[in-house]
Protein backbone atom coordinates (compact mmCIF):
# COMPACT_ATOMS: atom_id res chain seq x y z
CA UNK A 1 0.00 0.00 0.00
CA UNK A 2 1.32 3.46 -0.88
CA UNK A 3 2.60 5.59 1.96
CA UNK A 4 0.77 8.60 0.43
CA UNK A 5 -2.77 7.78 1.56
CA UNK A 6 -4.15 10.85 -0.25
CA UNK A 7 -3.39 9.12 -3.55
CA UNK A 8 -5.99 6.43 -2.83
CA UNK A 9 -9.01 8.69 -3.37
CA UNK A 10 -9.38 7.64 -7.01
CA UNK A 11 -9.11 3.93 -6.26
CA UNK A 12 -11.57 4.36 -3.38
CA UNK A 13 -14.10 6.11 -5.62
CA UNK A 14 -14.11 3.15 -8.06
CA UNK A 15 -14.10 0.54 -5.26
CA UNK A 16 -10.62 -0.72 -6.17
CA UNK A 17 -9.23 -1.04 -2.61
CA UNK A 18 -9.06 -4.20 -0.55
CA UNK A 19 -10.73 -4.36 2.86
CA UNK A 20 -7.64 -3.24 4.79
CA UNK A 21 -6.91 -0.32 2.48
CA UNK A 22 -10.56 0.74 2.45
CA UNK A 23 -10.81 0.74 6.25
CA UNK A 24 -7.61 2.74 6.59
CA UNK A 25 -8.63 5.24 3.91
CA UNK A 26 -12.09 5.74 5.44
CA UNK A 27 -10.48 6.59 8.78
CA UNK A 28 -8.32 9.11 6.94
CA UNK A 29 -11.31 10.39 4.95
CA UNK A 30 -13.16 11.35 8.12
CA UNK A 31 -10.53 13.98 8.89
CA UNK A 32 -9.40 15.09 5.43
CA UNK A 33 -11.69 17.61 3.69
CA UNK A 34 -9.49 17.60 0.57
CA UNK A 35 -9.91 13.87 0.03
CA UNK A 36 -13.63 14.05 0.74
CA UNK A 37 -14.00 16.75 -1.89
CA UNK A 38 -11.96 14.74 -4.39
CA UNK A 39 -14.01 11.56 -3.80
CA UNK A 40 -17.28 13.51 -4.07
CA UNK A 41 -16.09 15.03 -7.34
CA UNK A 42 -15.23 11.64 -8.83
CA UNK A 43 -18.58 10.17 -7.80
CA UNK A 44 -20.39 13.20 -9.25
CA UNK A 45 -18.51 12.74 -12.53
CA UNK A 46 -19.51 9.10 -12.62
CA UNK A 47 -23.15 10.08 -12.02
CA UNK A 48 -23.04 12.43 -15.00
CA UNK A 49 -21.50 9.75 -17.20
CA UNK A 50 -24.22 7.26 -16.26
CA UNK A 51 -26.78 9.26 -18.27
CA UNK A 52 -24.63 9.82 -21.36
CA UNK A 53 -25.67 8.27 -24.65
CA UNK A 54 -23.41 6.95 -27.37
CA UNK A 55 -22.96 9.15 -30.41
CA UNK A 56 -21.10 8.33 -33.59
CA UNK A 57 -18.17 10.69 -34.28
CA UNK A 58 -18.40 12.83 -37.41
CA UNK A 59 -16.84 11.38 -40.53
CA UNK A 60 -14.39 14.30 -40.69
CA UNK A 61 -12.90 13.59 -37.25
CA UNK A 62 -10.27 11.07 -38.37
CA UNK A 63 -8.98 13.27 -41.18
CA UNK A 64 -8.85 16.27 -38.85
CA UNK A 65 -6.85 14.37 -36.20
CA UNK A 66 -4.37 13.07 -38.77
CA UNK A 67 -3.97 16.56 -40.21
CA UNK A 68 -3.37 18.11 -36.78
CA UNK A 69 -0.66 15.58 -35.91
CA UNK A 70 1.71 17.26 -38.34
CA UNK A 71 1.32 20.58 -36.51
CA UNK A 72 2.11 19.23 -33.03
CA UNK A 73 5.63 19.90 -31.87
CA UNK A 74 7.21 16.69 -30.55
CA UNK A 75 8.69 16.61 -27.07
CA UNK A 76 12.49 16.87 -26.80
CA UNK A 77 14.38 13.63 -26.12
CA UNK A 78 15.04 12.64 -22.55
CA UNK A 79 18.49 13.49 -21.28
CA UNK A 80 20.62 11.94 -18.59
CA UNK A 81 19.83 13.28 -15.11
CA UNK A 82 22.02 16.11 -13.96
CA UNK A 83 24.16 15.92 -10.85
CA UNK A 84 22.14 16.48 -7.68
CA UNK A 85 22.22 19.94 -6.21
CA UNK A 86 22.08 21.19 -2.64
CA UNK A 87 23.29 18.96 0.14
CA UNK A 88 23.79 15.99 -2.20
CA UNK A 89 26.02 17.83 -4.68
CA UNK A 90 29.73 17.16 -4.60
CA UNK A 91 31.62 20.35 -5.41
CA UNK A 92 35.27 20.74 -6.17
CA UNK A 93 37.32 23.38 -4.45
CA UNK A 94 40.58 24.87 -5.58
CA UNK A 95 43.61 23.20 -3.99
CA UNK A 96 44.75 24.85 -0.78
CA UNK A 97 48.15 26.44 -0.74
CA UNK A 98 50.88 24.25 0.57
CA UNK A 99 51.56 24.51 4.26
CA UNK A 100 54.11 23.09 6.55
CA UNK A 101 53.27 19.58 7.60
CA UNK A 102 52.95 20.66 11.22
CA UNK A 103 50.20 23.20 10.35
CA UNK A 104 48.18 20.97 7.99
CA UNK A 105 44.49 20.38 8.97
CA UNK A 106 43.83 16.94 10.41
CA UNK A 107 42.36 14.44 7.92
CA UNK A 108 38.72 13.40 8.36
CA UNK A 109 38.42 10.14 10.23
CA UNK A 110 36.93 7.01 8.68
CA UNK A 111 34.02 7.24 11.16
CA UNK A 112 33.11 10.75 10.00
CA UNK A 113 33.27 9.67 6.38
CA UNK A 114 30.93 6.74 7.05
CA UNK A 115 28.44 8.93 8.89
CA UNK A 116 28.33 11.45 6.05
CA UNK A 117 27.84 8.65 3.53
CA UNK A 118 24.91 7.30 5.55
CA UNK A 119 23.29 10.74 5.70
CA UNK A 120 23.68 11.14 1.96
CA UNK A 121 22.12 7.72 1.29
CA UNK A 122 19.21 8.53 3.62
CA UNK A 123 18.51 11.79 1.77
CA UNK A 124 18.52 9.97 -1.56
CA UNK A 125 16.18 7.27 -0.26
CA UNK A 126 13.81 9.95 1.05
CA UNK A 127 13.74 11.74 -2.30
CA UNK A 128 13.21 8.45 -4.10
CA UNK A 129 10.26 7.61 -1.83
CA UNK A 130 8.69 11.02 -2.45
CA UNK A 131 9.13 10.52 -6.18
CA UNK A 132 7.46 7.12 -6.03
CA UNK A 133 4.56 8.58 -4.05
CA UNK A 134 4.07 11.29 -6.65
CA UNK A 135 4.25 8.67 -9.39
CA UNK A 136 1.64 6.54 -7.64
CA UNK A 137 -0.70 9.53 -7.39
CA UNK A 138 -0.36 10.18 -11.12
CA UNK A 139 -0.95 6.51 -11.98
CA UNK A 140 -4.06 6.29 -9.78
CA UNK A 141 -5.45 9.55 -11.18
CA UNK A 142 -4.87 8.40 -14.75
CA UNK A 143 -6.46 5.03 -14.06
CA UNK A 144 -9.47 6.71 -12.45
CA UNK A 145 -9.98 8.98 -15.45
CA UNK A 146 -9.73 5.97 -17.76
CA UNK A 147 -12.32 4.04 -15.78
CA UNK A 148 -14.65 7.03 -15.67
CA UNK A 149 -14.29 7.51 -19.42
CA UNK A 150 -15.17 3.89 -20.15
CA UNK A 151 -18.38 4.15 -18.10
CA UNK A 152 -20.68 1.34 -17.13
CA UNK A 153 -18.85 0.61 -13.89
CA UNK A 154 -19.94 0.32 -10.27
CA UNK A 155 -18.69 2.86 -7.73
CA UNK A 156 -18.86 2.63 -3.97
CA UNK A 157 -22.00 4.70 -3.96
CA UNK A 158 -24.51 2.81 -6.09
CA UNK A 159 -25.32 4.62 -9.33
CA UNK A 160 -28.59 3.94 -11.10
CA UNK A 161 -27.80 2.36 -14.46
CA UNK A 162 -31.42 1.67 -15.47
CA UNK A 163 -31.58 2.75 -19.14
CA UNK A 164 -35.20 3.87 -18.73
CA UNK A 165 -34.21 6.19 -15.88
CA UNK A 166 -31.43 7.65 -18.02
CA UNK A 167 -33.98 8.26 -20.78
CA UNK A 168 -36.36 9.81 -18.26
CA UNK A 169 -33.62 12.22 -17.18
CA UNK A 170 -33.06 13.22 -20.80
CA UNK A 171 -36.77 13.89 -21.34
CA UNK A 172 -37.06 15.89 -18.12
CA UNK A 173 -34.06 18.02 -19.10
CA UNK A 174 -34.95 18.43 -22.79
CA UNK A 175 -35.17 22.04 -23.99
CA UNK A 176 -38.64 21.43 -25.43
CA UNK A 177 -39.98 19.52 -22.38
CA UNK A 178 -43.58 20.50 -21.64
CA UNK A 179 -45.25 19.67 -18.30
CA UNK A 180 -48.87 18.77 -17.71
CA UNK A 181 -50.16 18.25 -14.17
CA UNK A 182 -53.06 16.23 -12.74
CA UNK A 183 -54.32 15.74 -9.19
CA UNK A 184 -55.34 12.26 -8.05
CA UNK A 185 -57.55 11.06 -5.21
CA UNK A 186 -56.11 11.42 -1.73
CA UNK A 187 -54.00 14.44 -2.59
CA UNK A 188 -51.59 12.54 -4.86
CA UNK A 189 -50.24 14.29 -7.94
CA UNK A 190 -49.11 13.16 -11.37
CA UNK A 191 -47.07 15.23 -13.80
CA UNK A 192 -46.53 14.15 -17.39
CA UNK A 193 -43.54 15.65 -19.17
CA UNK A 194 -43.36 15.35 -22.96
CA UNK A 195 -40.50 16.09 -25.35
CA UNK A 196 -41.53 16.05 -29.00
CA UNK A 197 -37.89 16.10 -30.13
CA UNK A 198 -37.20 12.90 -28.17
CA UNK A 199 -40.68 11.52 -29.04
CA UNK A 200 -41.12 10.44 -25.43
CA UNK A 201 -43.21 11.26 -22.37
CA UNK A 202 -42.47 10.65 -18.68
CA UNK A 203 -44.88 10.47 -15.77
CA UNK A 204 -43.76 11.64 -12.33
CA UNK A 205 -46.07 10.72 -9.45
CA UNK A 206 -46.04 11.79 -5.81
CA UNK A 207 -47.96 10.19 -2.94
CA UNK A 208 -49.88 7.86 -5.21
CA UNK A 209 -51.76 5.02 -3.48
CA UNK A 210 -50.99 1.40 -4.33
CA UNK A 211 -53.34 -0.31 -6.80
CA UNK A 212 -56.03 -2.63 -5.39
CA UNK A 213 -55.09 -6.27 -4.84
CA UNK A 214 -54.88 -8.09 -8.18
CA UNK A 215 -54.86 -4.83 -10.13
CA UNK A 216 -52.21 -2.68 -11.80
CA UNK A 217 -51.91 0.89 -12.96
CA UNK A 218 -51.70 1.03 -16.77
CA UNK A 219 -50.52 4.00 -18.80
CA UNK A 220 -52.10 5.09 -22.09
CA UNK A 221 -51.40 7.47 -24.97
CA UNK A 222 -54.32 8.92 -26.92
CA UNK A 223 -54.01 9.62 -30.65
CA UNK A 224 -55.81 12.26 -32.72
CA UNK A 225 -58.84 9.98 -33.24
CA UNK A 226 -59.28 9.36 -29.51
CA UNK A 227 -57.91 5.80 -29.67
CA UNK A 228 -55.99 4.73 -26.56
CA UNK A 229 -52.74 2.79 -26.99
CA UNK A 230 -51.08 1.06 -24.06
CA UNK A 231 -47.93 2.86 -22.90
CA UNK A 232 -46.90 0.25 -20.33
CA UNK A 233 -47.57 -0.62 -16.70
CA UNK A 234 -46.51 1.33 -13.64
CA UNK A 235 -44.48 -0.62 -11.05
CA UNK A 236 -46.85 0.50 -8.26
CA UNK A 237 -47.91 3.55 -6.33
CA UNK A 238 -45.88 5.98 -4.30
CA UNK A 239 -43.32 8.25 -5.92
CA UNK A 240 -42.50 7.03 -9.42
CA UNK A 241 -40.66 8.24 -12.53
CA UNK A 242 -41.75 6.13 -15.50
CA UNK A 243 -41.14 6.51 -19.24
CA UNK A 244 -44.29 5.88 -21.30
CA UNK A 245 -43.63 3.39 -24.07
CA UNK A 246 -44.43 4.39 -27.63
CA UNK A 247 -44.08 7.57 -29.68
CA UNK A 248 -45.59 10.47 -27.74
CA UNK A 249 -44.69 13.21 -30.22
CA UNK A 250 -48.08 13.11 -32.01
CA UNK A 251 -50.21 12.01 -29.06
CA UNK A 252 -53.05 14.26 -27.94
CA UNK A 253 -53.11 13.13 -24.32
CA UNK A 254 -52.10 10.52 -21.74
CA UNK A 255 -53.93 8.77 -18.93
CA UNK A 256 -53.82 6.17 -16.15
CA UNK A 257 -56.38 3.42 -15.55
CA UNK A 258 -56.73 0.57 -13.08
CA UNK A 259 -56.57 -2.76 -14.94
CA UNK A 260 -56.38 -6.48 -14.11
CA UNK A 261 -52.92 -7.87 -13.39
CA UNK A 262 -50.94 -8.04 -16.62
CA UNK A 263 -52.76 -5.11 -18.19
CA UNK A 264 -55.43 -4.79 -20.89
CA UNK A 265 -55.49 -4.19 -24.64
CA UNK A 266 -57.92 -1.30 -24.10
CA UNK A 267 -58.98 0.58 -20.96
CA UNK A 268 -61.62 -1.30 -18.96
CA UNK A 269 -62.21 1.50 -16.43
CA UNK A 270 -62.45 5.25 -16.50
CA UNK A 271 -59.06 6.95 -16.15
CA UNK A 272 -58.09 7.93 -12.62
CA UNK A 273 -56.05 10.68 -14.28
CA UNK A 274 -55.94 12.10 -17.80
CA UNK A 275 -54.10 15.09 -19.25
CA UNK A 276 -54.58 16.58 -22.72
CA UNK A 277 -51.50 17.77 -24.56
CA UNK A 278 -52.98 21.13 -25.51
Amino acid sequence: MSEDIHALSGAYAVDALDDVERARFERHLAGCPACRAEVDGLVAAASELSVLTEAAPPASLRAKVLAEIATVRPLPPLTAPQAESGDDAVTSAPPAPSQPAAEAAPAESHGDQGRHADELSERRRSRSARGLARGWRVVVAAATVAVLAIGGFTVWRQIDKDPSRALADQVLAAPDATRYGARLAGGATATIVRSTSLQKAVIVTSGMAQPPTGKVFQLWLQDATGHMTSAGLMPGGGDQVVVLSGDASHSKGAGITVEPAGGSDQPTTNPIAFVAFA
